[in-house]
């Protein structure tokens, strides 16, 4: 069957063709069909013409006099295969999708004055192109009648030459027709009052040896002859055609459908010029117009200024026809006059090899567009602030990103780095090329720690390949792998240690190495201590959660010392003094130097023991002076009672020297009896209000204060940790002291305090006659005294006490003084926790 509907033009080229020669084109020009009266006229064989183009009939300029095909006839000379000339005439008409061309000789065009039954040669053209048709005289009557009208709608020829076209329209064409009716009302209507449509198509039904179909028909005039003011009606097959065009109507709406669903995308349509002819739902809430608003505007409408100043519109286009799409992106611009982030697909649209436009597919990616500009801002940023240094460099290793640490460290800024090769800041070093090379050749990532001898560091090197190029972060390690080397050296030192040194995690708490010193002391061998954790080994942290709960402690103080057990591999134990602290090196450890301490604790045991035995013989020595002492001062005074009147001058004084010896004798003995009782004798240290002492100390003092007229200020005092008691006695003595040395003016005592760390410091500050410096280091000797006792009164022991009380509570004591300048006497006591 044939696809190909020819329009009314071909029916009076059938009508004029009546034994002359006909031809048909296809769009190109090339010969599909030929009849045989025109191979008969040009010599040529049907093979040789049909697939040709039909030059080989015209030569050039008659082709150009046939190229407007209006169906005038136009004189021209046709070339033989002889290589002879025809003059003949040749009326050309337009059909669908090619021509059809009626030739017929000048010599008998002329006596041609009828129109006669087609003879076999025009018959068999029209049986070959599956054209139905029926030729009917000015009555209506069927005088001639194709095959291919029989197969169509089920005839016989022989039963309907002859017949009134309208009774064989009635009785019989209309049952086969689907819209019987409607074809029989066109056609009886046409026939009686002589209005025919153009064309019409009916659907002709399928029979039992009868295929379904749809058939276009066409009807015209005969002018001339024996049947002069009758009709030709011409049944064209358009089966394909109509198939296809419901096909394609049920695609299209099934398209248009699906695009005006897709409201994300602005999907239209495109002439070859770029004018838009289609318009959907996304195009209008994307772009901003309505279809009626844009249609038939070009599509440069939606490109900034600047673009189309550039020629982009245009130039995508051309892109697109040449490779068949081409993607862009930009800013857009809507209908309002606002701009939008848009990724662009224009893709060129073919019909059958024939440029019909393009079809163009646009995105609002504004948010996304906004958003990766703000992530390459802050990358940007990022790589900027990184604390490593980084930098790329594509694949013949030229930079082409430098942070600022990478230019801190190279030497160079990021435009003088830029486009040049790494090799330039960064020296290639024994097998440093290798490592770059293996990385971006196998696009392997890769780690090494490397000495850069002219930058003068360790580096670690850390390299990330990509198809195009390497990022590499170039880590300045020299501070930890001088710590390494510190802590080789230490650790080598160690081993050479009298003390045990224990390096462990501090998670687990297991053993990651020890020195020599530890292996000696705990008994095991180096390989057993380090299948074990520190709490095997320290009584005082013997399970996991004690061991937590320690690092926990350690971490936030960073160092503590502790004493504790160390228990060796046959189960004796033996006593350690243990520091312990806190380090970082490649990774987290825990360092617990462990001293054997055994020995001390044999001395300070029997330290104590001779404290005791000391304390002991100040008891019974002071206890046994004590009683001749009372009995000595008991008989002075009975002598100084009974005989004092009869002494003269000199014998009163000698009796008064002796009684002021037995008194300060007795001072001297509670003295140091006092003394060697601090330690053994004192109460428990507990949170103490110096503000009180002092308080109470002043009230004791009073008398004394008041006859010496002291001025007495302080600050607020804090709160220490110490003996209430003990501390009285300490301030005590420090004020009657200010007072005993103050000189000729009035004493004027100042006492202040100051926190320091875990202490406090106090300050008893006088403006007395002060210390010379050469006595300023005997002044806390026991019996040390600066001046005689007829100038200042006193036992030479006060000062040796508060020492001893200060150091009882963890302090120490000492004093600043010019002569004539005043003296301050300094101590620290432990802060108590607030």
């Amino acid at each position: 069957m044939s696809d190909t509907v020819p329009d009314a033009e071909d029916s009076t080229a059938l009508v004029d063709a009546l034994g002359d020669g006909i031809y048909r084109l296809d769009a190109d020009g090339r010969v599909l069909r030929i009849n045989d009266a025109l191979l008969d006229l040009t010599g040529y064989s049907r093979e040789a013409l049909e697939g040709a183009h039909v030059s080989m009939l015209f030569g050039a300029a008659t082709r150009d006099r046939l190229g407007d095909a209006d169906g005038t006839a136009v004189d021209v000379v046709i070339e033989t295969s002889d290589s002879g000339q025809i003059p003949c005439e040749v009326r050309v008409n337009a059909v669908s999708e090619g021509r059809v061309g009626v030739v017929r000789e000048r010599s008998t065009a002329d006596d041609e004055d009828d129109v006669r039954t087609p003879p076999n040669s025009v018959s068999a053209v029209i049986e070959e192109a599956d054209i139905g048709v029926f030729v009917l005289d000015a009555d209506r009557r069927v005088v001639w009648a194709d095959t291919t009208v029989e197969r169509y709608f089920g005839l016989g020829r022989c039963a309907v030459v002859g017949r009134d076209k309208r009774e064989v329209i009635e009785e019989q064409i209309t049952d086969h027709v689907a819209d019987g009716e409607r074809f029989a009302e066109t056609l009886l209507a046409a026939y009686a009052d002589g209005r025919y449509p153009n064309q019409f198509e009916c659907h002709v039904t399928p029979g039992e040896d009868r295929e379904e179909r749809w058939l276009e028909q066409h009807s015209e005039p005969i002018e001339s002859g024996e049947y002069a003011g009758g009709r030709i009606e011409l049944y064209y097959d358009v089966t394909d055609r109509k198939r296809s065009e419901g096909s394609l109507r049920d695609a299209e709406e099934r398209f248009r459908s699906l695009v005006d669903a897709v409201e994300e995308y602005a999907i239209f349509r495109l002439d070859t010029d770029g004018t838009v002819i289609s318009w959907n739902e996304g195009a209008r809430s994307i772009k901003g117009y309505d279809a009626d608003e844009i249609l038939g505007r070009h599509f440069s409408a939606f490109y900034t200024e600047a673009d189309r100043a550039d020629g982009v519109p245009q130039a995508n286009l051309d892109a697109a026809y040449r490779n068949g799409s081409v993607e862009d992106e930009g800013w857009r611009v809507r209908q309002d006059g606002s701009q939008f982030w848009a990724t662009v697909t224009i893709t060129a649209v073919y019909d059958d090899g024939s440029h019909k436009g393009y079809l163009k597919v646009t995105r609002d990616l504004t948010d996304r567009h906004l958003r990766e500009r703000e992530l390459e801002s802050e990358l940007e940023q990022m790589l900027g602030r990184i604390s490593d240094a980084f930098y790329a460099v594509d694949d013949e290793f030229r930079f082409t990103h430098v942070n600022e640490r990478a230019e801190q460290l190279l030497g160079y800024s990021q435009e003088e780095l830029e486009g040049t090769v790494m090799w330039k800041a960064l020296p290639e070093g024994p097998g440093l090329y290798g490592e770059f090379q293996h990385a971006l050749t196998r696009q392997e990532s890769t780690s090494f720690e490397r000495y850069f001898e002219p930058l003068g560091i360790w580096a670690e090197v850390n390299v990330y390949p990509s198809e195009t190029g390497l990022s590499v972060y170039l880590r300045d390690v020299t501070e930890r792998k001088e710590r390494e080397r510190e802590l080789e050296l230490f650790k080598n030192l160690l081993d050479q240690s009298n003390d045990a040194l224990l390096i462990s995690n501090p998670e687990t708490g297991a053993i990651h190495d020890v020195n020599d010193t530890a292996v000696e002391r705990l008994g095991y061998t180096r390989a057993e201590l380090l299948d074990m954790g520190i709490p095997d080994v320290e009584t005082e942290l013997s399970g996991r959660e004690e061991w937590r709960t320690f690092v926990e402690e350690l971490r936030a103080e960073g160092q503590t010392t502790f004493n504790g057990l160390h228990q060796r591999k046959d189960g004796s134990t033996f006593p350690v003094e243990v520091e312990v602290s806190h380090a970082e090196f490649d990774q987290e450890y825990v360092l617990s130097i462990a001293r054997d301490v055994t020995e001390r604790r044999e001395y300070e045991r029997k330290l104590e023991a001779s404290n005791e035995r000391l304390e002991q013989f100040a008891y019974s020595v002071s206890h046994d002076l004590q009683e001749p002492l009372r009995m000595v001062s008991s008989y002075l005074q009975l002598i100084e009672e009974r005989y004092g009147d009869v002494l003269d001058e000199d014998g009163q004084e000698f009796l008064a020297f002796a009684v002021d010896g037995a008194d300060r004798m007795k001072a001297m003995i509670e003295g140091l009896l006092a003394y060697s009782r601090v330690e053994t004798r004192g109460d428990p240290l507990e949170p103490t209000d110096l503000d009180s002492v002092l308080a109470d100390v002043c009230t004791d003092l009073q008398l004394r204060i008041e006859e010496s007229g002291a001025e007495i200020t302080a600050d607020s005092l804090p709160t220490v940790v110490g003996d209430e008691n003990q501390l009285r006695q300490v301030f005590q003595n420090l004020v009657e002291n200010a007072i005993e040395y103050s000189g000729e003016a009035p004493p004027a005592i100042r006492i202040d305090a100051e926190r320091d760390g875990q202490q406090w410091r106090i300050d008893v500050h006088d403006e007395g006659v002060g210390i010379e410096a050469a006595d300023q280091e005997r002044i806390f000797e026991v019996f040390e005294r600066l001046h005689t006792q007829r100038d200042h009164d006193g036992t030479g022991i006060g000062l040796s006490l508060v020492e001893r009380i200060v150091e009882r509570h963890g302090g120490e004591i000492w004093v600043d003084c010019e002569p004539g300048e005043g003296t301050t006497f300094s101590f620290t006591l432990p802060a108590a926790e607030e």
